[in-house]
């Protein structure tokens, strides 16, 4: 199956944490975490709105001064999701700079401090008062992603919490032209009412007019569908980092991480370094392995390993992968 999600692994899977993802049915592009992120292009910084932080320790979050940067003049809302502090921590990071001189720009920066209760802390920071922050809550139904897109999150211990988070496409629909033609139909803009009926849902006697060789005529919406359109089933993208090795965190992510079509998991460190494990509060690479696998995973991107490897990276990749029963998922590396 095609991946609709593609990937840029911005650096390194020794270096810091940031991933650049764009989904073809998105106009935009959004990151998970925020590490160091020079390699991304101007262009594609611009392309962000949605920005996903598991935790804030520096590696993960530096690279927030970049976005701040490349979009000061863009006429856009960035929005940053992220753990409980995350509103503090974006305001400390505008708080550091002097904004006399930005109230005719149009960038804002929407922070949304994720809660387990699923009604989230909300802050809007807009340049035309100095970002200045304005302070609400925001239910997470009513958070729109965009272009159908939903998203779902998971709290992890990490000594501090480290969100994990899940994107979601909606449902696609296709209309089987083919099949329309063979049977009389011709092709109009009935087509698309159709697929937008099926798409946003319709009343169960509700018809519309179709255009056949035969002329114009109604037919029921629910007879159609049956007919000529298939559901196809959307795709998600999970990415969990910086968790501790502990069994409530691994019962945890194999629930959030269920059936997902792609898998992005930390896997720090080597089994025979278990207990540098423990003590840093980071999977295994073994223990990501499991997690993928009894998940039901489609594919997955191991990340995040231990600078100590790459000091010796061939026989680690190696074993990377070596006996690995799986689907690995192909991203840009930089």
């Amino acid at each position: 199956m095609k991946n609709n999600f593609s990937v840029v692994q911005v650096n390194s899977p020794f270096e810091d944490t940031a991933f650049f993802v764009r989904n073809m049915y998105k106009r935009n592009s959004f990151l998970f975490d925020c590490g160091k992120i020079g390699s991304l292009t101007n262009q594609e910084v611009l392309s962000i709105y949605d920005i996903f932080i598991s935790h804030t320790h520096i590696d993960h979050f530096y690279g927030f001064d970049r976005i701040l940067r490349g979009s000061l003049m863009a006429e856009k809302t960035i929005r940053v999701f992220g753990p409980p502090g995350i509103i503090k921590n974006v305001r400390g990071k505008l708080d550091s700079y002097t904004w006399n001189l930005i109230k005719s720009y149009a960038i804002n920066f929407e922070v949304v401090e994720l809660n387990e209760s699923r009604i989230h802390k909300h802050a809007l920071f807009k340049a035309e008062n100095g970002f200045e922050g304005i302070y609400s809550e925001i239910n997470h139904n009513d958070i729109d992603l965009g272009e159908g897109f939903t998203f779902d999150f998971a709290f992890f211990e990490h000594r501090v919490t480290s969100v994990g988070y899940r994107i979601k496409e909606k449902p696609l629909y296709s209309a089987n032209g083919e099949l329309m033609t063979k049977q009389g139909f011709k092709p109009g803009k009935w087509v698309g009412e159709l697929k937008q009926k099926v798409e946003n849902g319709y009343l169960a006697d509700e018809t519309i007019t179709v255009d056949t060789k035969e002329g114009m005529r109604e037919m029921a919406v629910a007879e159609l569908e049956a007919i000529f359109i298939t559901r196809h089933s959307p795709q998600d993208i999970t990415f969990i980092t910086d968790i501790a090795p502990s069994y409530s965190n691994y019962l945890k992510a194999l629930k959030f991480a269920d059936g997902t079509a792609s898998l992005l998991i930390e896997g720090v460190f080597m089994k025979e370094d278990v207990l540098h494990a423990i003590d840093k509060q980071h999977l295994t690479l073994d223990l990501a392995k499991t997690i993928y696998k009894r998940s039901g995973a489609g594919k997955v991107r191991f990340f995040h390993f231990a600078p100590r490897y790459d000091r010796d990276r061939g026989p680690f990749l190696k074993r990377l992968y070596d006996g690995f029963e799986g689907e690995i998922l192909e991203v840009e590396t930089r």
